[in-house]
């Protein structure tokens, strides 16, 4: 299966973690001994074992309410608790919801716009990225970018874009209130688009020395991030089978450079999520036969380690992870795009891997609002509930 009918068939208060949309994680949950005094109280390792075992009792609801669809819906975005955006590519719209997922409504609607990415840097102010015409005969809309400054009462294209013209947006990263970056796409080209004042204007800057497609990204500050797709080259007559690969940048999209390439020919980096300034995940897609595996920074993003995946693959290995995310470093989630496949969970930062009793793939975006409320969207909008106070 083409990478392309992969990406359309099962084919977006700030949160953390493309295609689809990111931030660099101002409401990330604390860690879990935080608040608990050295002199009162439980220790921080009773405070880890009572929180993995809450967040492991808990079970994920697709909520009955929210939309649906049999390919896969890319992103949801929280400004608050309540308020939230969903990317929803399959039905040409960015639905709405104000009571935390429980009902929606249509924000925008477009046909031949299909919405793979949402993301706001206030309550009023945020856009939405189009995977772009080409792809498929139903996606129309050559616009990538489109702009709300009304809470999605209106949305405008953006055409403030100099360099290089991208053909489609897979992420939205909000990095803090005036800078944003913007990469995609799958299937290719792969552009990134810096903002530095709040989105007025954009500058892309070509990834194609390094990356075929641009799925995702993360950005800590500014200058410092990190972009995740697939190695040069890959689907040209002649080259090499392509590579989920990792590049950062310093100097904020200057320069790249490659820091992982997957040892897994034909796969593709999908989704990045960092639950910690140092500790990230990345999904690696694997599209033939294995090994399954994932990618795991412990120091900001400079360097990768590439570790097994224990999980049952389809009848050729091969396990097509798409959606990965993380509560805190330990706890977290991967989820294929196969929805015959089972989604997996661990409790000590991807060592061991366990069925999720509850929580069905397709699965494209994780996203935590704090330590008691996380939310999952793919072919449904997912919500997982943990109690206790944390």
């Amino acid at each position: 299966m083409s990478h392309l009918h992969r990406a359309l068939a099962l084919a977006p208060f700030a949160l953390f973690v493309a295609c689809s949309s990111s931030s660099s994680d101002p409401a990330a949950p604390p860690q879990a001994d935080a608040g608990t005094p050295a002199d009162a109280g439980p220790t921080p390792d009773a405070y880890v074992d009572a929180y993995e075992q809450a967040v492991f009792a808990a079970t994920w609801q697709a909520l009955p309410n929210a939309p649906t669809t049999r390919a896969k819906m890319d992103d949801v975005f929280f400004v608050s608790p309540k308020v939230a955006y969903l990317a929803n590519g399959p039905s040409f719209s960015v639905d709405r919801s104000d009571d935390g997922g429980e009902t929606w409504k249509t924000s925008f609607s477009n046909k031949g716009t299909f919405f793979r990415a949402v993301a706001f840097l206030d309550d009023k102010h945020g856009f939405a990225g189009n995977l772009g015409a080409g792809l498929s005969s139903s996606i129309t809309d050559t616009n990538v970018l489109y702009e709300t400054k009304d809470s999605g009462a209106t949305w405008s294209p953006v055409t403030a874009i100099t360099g290089p013209k991208p053909e489609g947006i897979c992420n939205l990263t909000v990095i803090d209130p005036t800078h944003l970056v913007a990469v995609g796409r799958a299937n290719g080209p792969a552009h990134a688009l810096f903002s530095s004042d709040a989105g007025a204007s954009f500058t892309s800057v070509d990834l194609g020395d390094k990356l075929s497609m641009a799925i995702d990204a993360h950005f800590s500050s500014p200058s410092e991030g990190v972009v995740v797709g697939m190695s040069a080259g890959a689907g040209t007559p002649g080259a090499p089978p392509g590579a989920c690969t990792i590049v950062r940048t310093t100097d904020g999209g200057k320069t790249f450079s490659t820091v992982f390439t997957s040892t897994t020919k034909n796969s593709l980096c999908w989704k990045v999520q960092f639950p910690t300034s140092q500790v990230g995940y990345v999904a690696v897609q694997d599209t033939t036969v294995g090994p399954a595996t994932f990618a795991k920074t412990t120091d900001g993003g400079k360097t990768w380690v590439e570790k097994p995946l224990p999980v049952q693959g389809n009848s050729k290995g091969a396990f097509p992870a798409i959606g990965i995310g993380f509560i805190n470093e330990r706890i977290g989630w991967v989820a294929p795009e196969d929805e015959k496949l089972g989604v997996y969970r661990t409790k000590d930062g991807g060592e061991t891997w366990e069925p999720d009793p509850t929580l069905k793939a397709p699965i494209n975006r994780f996203r935590f609002v704090d330590k008691n409320t996380a939310y999952a969207v793919g072919g449904k909008v997912w919500k997982l509930s943990i109690d206790g106070k944390f």
